[in-house]
């Protein structure tokens, strides 16, 4: 897969060598802390259902989870997984953790939409606003309601989450006979996982300020992300109105989210530099403060991530139990 994209990150290279290097160092350390600040969204949402972590051993992951999210594209869920497996070999609870990990999307999710209404209402006023823009935000909205729904739902309706838990255990137990012969979820899988969630659940209701916390950490990572594309205007361009500035950041993160490709490969790219050469920034200069932004703050992450992979614990563990 790095092999496939060497061209994109050679180009990247080349086009940060162009840049003011004074801001492109801004725009990298804002990334920095913009990744620091999203691994305490984690930190404060697992201390938020009663998982232990700390920052700076969760930064790893959050790095190696966009490489795998890449490497493996299962809808975004091969990251989740490794957040579930990195818990549970530190002795966290996984069903805890999903609900940790449900949390963190839900506080990014809301932190990023209040900042997408901002976006969106600027490209109202300069009468630039697409139906696709509106659709793609209908789907978030989707998306944060579902999340939210399905972390009270051990909270309000515990029975109905353990009879969907059972039907995964069947599932998973029949698939599981068909190749291996046996069940690889014991009979308590079921239960023992919907009192995990559930509790979980209770501890988000009974610690309304350790959610706000984890809102609060998103909402000035998202402040941060911004402020690194904003250098990166000053580092290629001039000065930009920080509230055209706004649409195209929110645009091209929300097509990062809803997008169907993986990490929203591609059409993020697009959206954005659409979203700048319409707000009048010359297409070439555009373009090129998106393939900037891209690769400071995707594709050097995803390289991090893939030279990471031993250093998380699921990896290293593995490569520890493999025969000589």
């Amino acid at each position: 897969m790095l092999a496939s994209r060497f061209g994109e990150i050679s180009k990247l290279a080349a086009i940060l060598s162009h840049g003011n290097w004074g801001w492109v160092a801004l725009a990298g350390a804002c990334q920095l802390v913009f990744y620091l600040l999203y691994a305490a969204i984690y930190e404060a949402s697992f201390a938020t259902v009663g998982v232990k972590s700390k920052v700076l051993e969760l930064l790893p992951v959050v790095f190696v989870s966009i490489f795998i999210n890449v490497a493996v594209p299962i809808g975004g869920t091969s990251g989740l997984a490794l957040f579930m497996d990195d818990a549970a070999r530190r002795g966290e609870s996984p069903a805890r953790t999903a609900a940790g990990l449900l949390l963190v999307l839900t506080a990014d999710f809301c932190a990023f939409a209040i900042l997408l209404g901002l976006g969106l209402a600027n490209l109202s006023l300069m009468r630039d606003l697409q139906d696709y823009e509106l659709a793609a935000a209908a789907i978030l909205l989707v998306l944060i309601a579902a999340l939210s729904a399905a972390l009270f739902l051990g909270l309000w309706r515990p029975w109905l989450l353990l009879h969907f838990l059972k039907a995964v255990q069947r599932t998973v137990n029949r698939i599981s006979r068909w190749i291996k012969k046996r069940d690889i979820l014991e009979e308590s899988w079921a239960a023992n996982n919907a009192m995990e969630f559930s509790a979980a659940s209770a501890a988000i209701a009974a610690h309304p300020m350790k959610l706000t916390r984890a809102f609060v950490i998103a909402l000035v990572a998202h402040i941060v992300n911004f402020a690194s594309l904003y250098a990166l205007f000053l580092a290629f361009y001039r000065p930009f109105p920080p509230g055209a500035l706004l649409s195209g950041y929110t645009i091209g993160n929300l097509f990062w989210i809803v997008s169907i490709t993986p990490q929203g490969v591609g059409i993020v790219e697009g959206m954005m530099t659409l979203v700048f050469v319409s707000l009048k920034v010359p297409v070439r200069t555009a373009a090129l403060i998106v393939i900037a932004y891209r690769g400071i703050g995707f594709w050097l992450p995803l390289i991090a991530g893939f030279f990471l992979l031993h250093h998380v614990r699921s990896f290293r563990d593995w490569q520890a139990a493999r025969p000589e």
